[in-house]
């Protein structure tokens, strides 16, 4: 009985090894053909030693610049890229791991990521003023951006955006520790590629192209590691621009929120976001889910034309 019982138990654990070994292999050849078989719309850009992908359309001033939330490419951002454009110029990157951009060993914090759009910006010739218009995570990065950089932008777009005390105010958190527990650990053996329901929001927002694209990329190891190491760095994130005085001053600010989740104690933190500034809109998007581009992108659309509008208003008002 028990040398039957050892057989079996062997026999098992040959076949999870087994298992393994294949998952983590597969994992690892279609983290390669999703990068080899999807060629970049934009352009890379050295930064650091590393290329950073890089992509912009339309023409005019001020430039808006949109950043994705965590984690996410600048795929994130195709449901309004194009009506975008056709107000003004925009453009858009992956940060170091995601989407086409390399790597990096430089940490995963609003402050570094910040001060690498700074620099990429630079040396993509992608002159201010700007529109900072950031997502979740990224609305995050464009506060910190507009503290340390507050000459470079002229108005102000938070999708949905963290906000510094949420930590303090949510159990958010909480849900962020278990998924990068995840992502590390079932990441590199194909696990998540098989779980995760990515990408988010509503599928008809993007063509189906574009969200298999997008899934591919979100799926590659070098993301999935980049990804966890911006999770474990959040709270460190949230330390830096709570500890940031970041005031817009009259500059114009739209705040988007979603609504189908009106958590008291989230709904309280986009309210204080709206504050930042003394000329900002607050509005809370109906039907829409965390990710307001996907489901409800005319929102966002509407949100850069209505900042593009107070800003002629502002300039036809100035004295000669």
């Amino acid at each position: 009985m028990n040398k039957s019982l050892n057989r079996v138990v062997l026999w098992v654990g040959a076949g999870v090894v087994l298992g393994v070994i294949a998952t983590t292999g597969y994992q690892a050849l279609s983290s390669h053909l999703s990068l080899r078989n999807n060629p970049s719309p934009g352009r890379l850009v050295e930064l650091n030693g590393r290329k950073v992908h890089v992509l912009c359309a339309g023409e005019g001033a001020p430039t808006v610049i949109l950043e994705a939330g965590l984690p996410a490419s600048s795929l994130t951002w195709m449901s309004v890229f194009s009506e975008i454009a056709e107000l003004t110029r925009v453009c858009t990157y992956d940060r170091p791991g995601y989407g086409w951009s390399q790597p990096t060993d430089s940490s995963r914090t609003a402050e570094t990521i910040a001060q690498e759009l700074r620099m990429l910006l630079q040396s993509s010739d992608i002159e201010p003023p700007y529109i900072l218009t950031g997502h979740s995570f990224g609305g995050l990065v464009m506060q910190l951006y507009a503290t340390r950089f507050p000459n470079d932008f002229t108005g102000m777009v938070l999708v949905d955006s963290s906000h510094p005390d949420q930590a303090h105010r949510t159990l958010g958190l909480r849900e962020i520790d278990t998924i990068s527990f995840a992502m590390k650990t079932l990441g590199p053996i194909g696990i998540v590629r098989m779980l995760f329901p990515v990408p988010a929001g509503n599928p008809e927002s993007r063509e189906i192209s574009v969200r298999e694209q997008e899934r591919e990329l979100l799926m590659t190891n070098r993301t999935l590691r980049t990804a966890t190491r911006e999770m474990s760095g959040l709270r460190e994130s949230l330390r830096q621009v709570a500890e940031s005085t970041v005031d817009l001053g009259s500059k114009p600010l739209v705040v988007l929120s979603q609504g189908q989740m009106r958590a008291q104690s989230w709904m309280a933190m986009q309210e204080d976001l709206s504050r930042l500034s003394t000329n900002s809109e607050w509005q809370v998007v109906d039907g829409a889910g965390h990710f307001i581009q996907h489901d409800q992108p005319d929102a966002i659309v509407e949100a850069i034309r209505h900042v593009l509008e107070r800003l002629e208003t502002t300039a036809d008002n100035s004295p000669p």
